[in-house]
């Protein structure tokens, strides 16, 4: 029988000694509010408990019960259910959590936590199987490269508490992990098509999927995956062209040891329609005013892992990973440089275009150590662990006039960044494990070197931080776990933040969270406190292309999250969720206490399922109330859109699954969505190259999803 090691992926049952501390995980799970019940017929997950070298284990939904913070799995299973067309359209239905949707096609999230600033979405710490994502996780961590397509994960891990020591930097709003399909035990191929029809799109969104993969032999397995999404979304100027290829392979030297290796080539080449005036909207949301919005990404990733039990302790394993990734980003819009005019005012036609190429060389290595000793009474679990990473970046800008075709060049930098840290924990299980108390401690050690090479000028920049955090799990009853934890997080300067000047500070900030969960059966429910003390927080001025330290902020409230099935009618799944945010500026100055851009105080999510006959329905939907687009709280919405109210917004999901055919070895699997399903008329606002305007959401959609494995 096959089982997961400390990825998700499968292995054989004649390598259960290696496995046996690599898979079974010392933190158990419920499902959160947008967990659907559903498994993997391929893989069975070990339930022993010997030594985890992960603070998120597996990131599977076993993973999430005894976890002590708030805390999201999804499925890829639940994510169809809510016919999730992206990955940032699959965050919608998760409490804290606020997607601003730049493409209708998924290929730039834009993702708040908790009331930090979405642009980029760079406040959370994105992993990939436990790899960071970021373009560079030191000095550029916003995601204008976001290489990871939805038909290519298993499943989305969301966590917005207690673990910043083992995960720093940039995890102030917490650490979101994507995890890649398993190898299957049994060779497995899949192809999937899924076909999107916009209302007002004149192109359909076609992504096709393609993986074979399995065990060659009893000690090596391999698995190759192909995604091409093109198509249009439903606005004009939105021709959209990705290709994404990766390939695993799982060797096992040994009964002790283990190697897994990846790689990835991601390719997206995409037209960004940008934002209206209010008048244009008005008149015709699909439009766009922004013909010379474009984007391109590239990127060539890898990694690769090893994995050595030990004779250590009660149980040992000692995990050594190496990644990098040599990336390309270009960035072309219109801008307008005439005096008295908004440059990026949507209602204007444009005098110059601007371009951004950054080129991106990332290497990185993180050897980390994890020791299980058995006390009767007393258990400990420590993890110790050390990472270097090196960053190469260039970040030119281009301005090129319309009208003579002269190119000037406002900014050519270089960051050279080498970045070392060191951390440890150690969690403390007492009385049987019914109190489990995680101390920890992470050392940040930054060395920045700015050139500014238009200019002939070199700046270096240090950065020390000791990042303290501590964590609590009591298990108060068999079903009812409460838990406590605070960190401290890091988010180092940035290459835009520097410019030149040289000892930037970071963005520093305390967390703190208060909650608990209960389990029993089918039942789930989840309760959080949580509270962010901002230090000097930067924030992105478009008015003045700058950022500015906006001092103390604070980012403060409750989620609460549940899941029933009636005994009497397992058929029926009811999942609900709610966020209130209050996230204020707590600077002195004429605009202490008002509400952070952006930023909804209320969410709520729901969704419920119904199985009958071969088929299951879903009905899904979120609510996001109203926020402000400035830091003055503007309620009236100027001529060009730049400020003003964003109106609260609902949306309703339909989804319909059905297994057309199942036998032992194949499946063919149906899913129709009806996205946006009363076509919900809404905008964004401020979003990266076209800040002034509305912004559209997308309107109402229609998805055939075909799915056939054998």
């Amino acid at each position: 029988m096959p089982y997961q090691n400390l990825d998700g992926k499968p292995c054989t049952q004649s390598h259960q000694k290696l496995r046996l501390s690599t898979l079974a995980m010392a933190i158990a799970s419920v499902t959160s509010m947008s967990a659907f019940a559903a498994s993997d017929p391929q893989t069975t997950t070990m339930e022993t408990v010997v030594v985890t070298g992960s603070l998120i284990g597996n990131s599977e939904l076993e993973d999430v019960k005894e976890y002590p913070g708030a805390r999201t799995v999804l499925t890829n299973e639940q994510i169809k259910k809510t016919g999730a067309l992206s990955i940032d359209s699959a965050f919608q239905s998760v409490p804290g959590i606020k997607v601003q949707d730049e493409t209708g096609t998924g290929v730039l999230p834009n993702i708040s936590v908790r009331g930090l600033k979405a642009s980029r979405s760079g406040h959370a710490q994105f992993l990939m199987d436990g790899v960071p994502l970021t373009l560079a996780p030191y000095g550029h961590t916003g995601q204008s490269i976001f290489p990871a397509t939805l038909s290519m994960l298993d499943r989305i891990d969301i966590v917005r508490g207690g673990a910043a020591v083992q995960y720093g930097p940039n995890n102030v709003g917490g650490v979101i992990n994507l995890v890649t399909k398993p190898i299957p035990h049994e060779w497995q191929t899949e192809i999937s098509n899924r076909f999107t029809v916009f209302e007002g799109g004149d192109t359909p969104l076609n992504d096709f999927y393609l993986r074979t993969g399995g065990w060659l032999t009893d000690t090596l397995a391999l698995q190759v995956e192909g995604n091409f999404l093109k198509g249009e979304s439903f606005r004009e100027h939105s021709d959209t062209d990705v290709k994404n290829f990766q390939a695993k392979l799982q060797w096992l030297l040994s009964d002790t040891q283990e190697l897994q290796a990846f790689v990835q080539r991601y390719d997206a080449d995409t037209q960004m329609p940008g934002a209206l005036s209010p008048e244009d909207y008005e008149n015709d949301r699909t439009q766009s005013k922004r013909p010379y919005d474009e984007y391109q990404g590239k990127s060539k990733r890898w990694s690769l892992k090893y994995l050595h039990d030990l004779n250590i302790a009660d149980s040992a394993e000692l995990e050594i990973l190496t990644f990098g990734h040599r990336s390309e980003r270009f960035f072309q819009w219109g801008y307008n440089s005439t005096k008295g005019v908004e440059w990026s005012d949507p209602s204007q036609p444009s005098t110059d275009i601007r371009t951004s190429p950054r080129e991106f060389k990332v290497y990185g290595v993180e050897p980390k150590l994890a020791m299980y000793f058995d006390g009767n009474t007393v258990t400990q679990n420590v993890i110790v662990g050390a990472r270097y990473v090196n960053e190469d970046i260039d970040y030119k800008l281009t301005q090129t006039s319309i009208s003579s075709g002269v190119t000037t060049t406002p900014r050519d930098w270089h960051l050279d960044t080498d970045a070392f840290a060191g951390y440890i924990s150690n969690e403390i299980g007492l009385f049987n494990d019914v109190l489990k108390v995680t101390p920890g401690i992470r050392y940040e050690s930054i060395d920045m070197a700015f050139n500014d090479l238009g200019k002939a000028e070199n700046t270096d920049n240090k950065v020390t931080e000791w990042l303290p955090g501590l964590t609590v799990a009591y298990h108060l009853t068999e079903q009812w776990v409460g838990y406590t934890n605070a960190q401290k997080s890091l988010r180092a300067p940035q290459i835009a933040y520097i410019r030149g000047k040289g000892e930037e500070g970071s963005e520093l900030a305390w967390n703190y969270e208060l909650g608990a969960r209960y389990n029993q059966d089918s039942t789930s429910f989840n309760i959080a406190l949580y509270r962010i003390d901002f230090e000097d927080q930067l924030q992105w001025q478009s008015a003045t292309q700058t950022f500015d330290n906006i001092g103390k902020t604070l980012h403060q409230g409750v989620e609460l999250s549940g899941r029933y099935i009636p005994q009497a009618m397992q058929a029926l799944s009811l999942g609900a969720g709610y966020n209130y945010l209050d996230a204020t500026l707590e600077e002195e100055g004429a605009n202490k206490g008002n509400q952070l851009p952006y930023t909804s105080k209320h969410q709520f999510s729901w969704d419920a399922t119904y199985a009958f006959s071969k088929l299951d329905t879903t009905l899904s939907g979120y609510y996001f109330s109203e926020s402000y687009s400035d830091n003055a709280n503007t309620s009236a919405e100027d001529s060009t859109g730049a400020t003003g109210k964003v109106p609260a917004y609902m949306v309703w999901n339909f989804n319909l699954g059905s297994d057309l055919y199942k036998d032992e070895n194949s499946k063919l699997r149906m899913n129709f969505a009806v996205n946006n399903l009363f076509d919900e008329d809404y905008y964004f606002r401020g979003i990266d190259t076209s800040p002034v305007g509305r912004y559209p959401a997308p309107g109402r959609s229609y998805t055939l999803d075909l799915n056939y494995q054998f």
